[in-house]
């Protein structure tokens, strides 16, 4: 689909503590529909239940979601209208691990939270695709007692497992692996793709003698996966 240049909004849905099915089957209808790949579509669902939970067990009881597409951002809105506050401002609330608002920052591309006189507003942002596909692919090259295994394409629920058994079998020929997962062709991912490296780093972390190394990350990705996992990652620095 063309990409609007103007905020569009696609869908603007009341919800309570009974209509939490319908408002799960909208959001995966129109984020589908808007573009977004079947696995970050899974991730916006599972973000906007999480928030509209909130909503209902600490909040008001009730509230609406509203999906728009920004740009090249389709925006997820969760909005508790009685939660206000007489001037705009971001409320100090705790990030607790594995609830909504931490699926929220670490899972979204965009995430910001505001309250004011209209209410209280979570909003997570997920980059739509480039219209153009992209090809998947892993090569490896052995130098220097090094084996680099460099992934071009999307990292998601369709490559997850490519990924996972790549490393395995590296692992399972290869003694004392130096592995180097270079993922600076990384074209789009999502919560697979992030399980696939967690999966493969703990693979790592149990064999005697082997080690892993992540490179072409950006900071915010880095900082996404120390979010997310639950072993530790090291990355490539300049000069190594």
């Amino acid at each position: 689909m063309k990409r609007p240049v103007e905020p569009v909004t696609l869908v603007e849905q009341p919800f309570d503590r009974d209509s939490m099915y319908a408002l799960r089957a909208t959001l995966e209808a129109h984020a589908s529909q808007a573009g977004l790949p079947e696995g970050r579509t899974a991730d916006l669902v599972l973000i906007g239940h999480e928030l509209a939970s909130n909503v209902i067990l600490y909040g008001s009881g009730r509230g609406w979601v509203r999906l728009l597409v920004v740009d090249d951002m389709l925006q997820c809105e969760v909005i508790d209208g009685d939660a206000t506050s007489a001037e705009q401002e971001t409320p100090g609330w705790t990030y607790e691990f594995g609830h909504g608002l931490w699926m929220a920052r670490c899972l979204s591309d965009r995430h910001a939270v505001s309250r004011g006189p209209d209410g209280t507003v979570v909003t997570a942002g997920f980059a739509l695709p480039h219209p153009v596909p992209t090809t998947f692919e892993l090569t490896r090259d052995d130098h220097d007692g090094r084996t680099t295994l460099t992934l071009a394409g999307n990292l998601d629920q369709r490559t997850a497992s490519d990924v996972i058994a790549a490393v395995q079998a590296l692992i399972s020929t290869t003694a004392s692996l130096r592995l180097v997962l270079d993922l600076s062709g990384m074209t789009f991912w999502d919560s697979t793709g992030i399980t696939a490296l967690v999966t493969s780093q703990a693979n790592v972390a149990a064999t005697p003698g082997a080690t892993m190394v992540l490179a072409g990350l950006s900071t915010e990705y880095k900082g996404r996966l120390d979010c997310l996992s639950f072993v530790p990652f090291t990355y490539e620095t300049a000069g190594d």
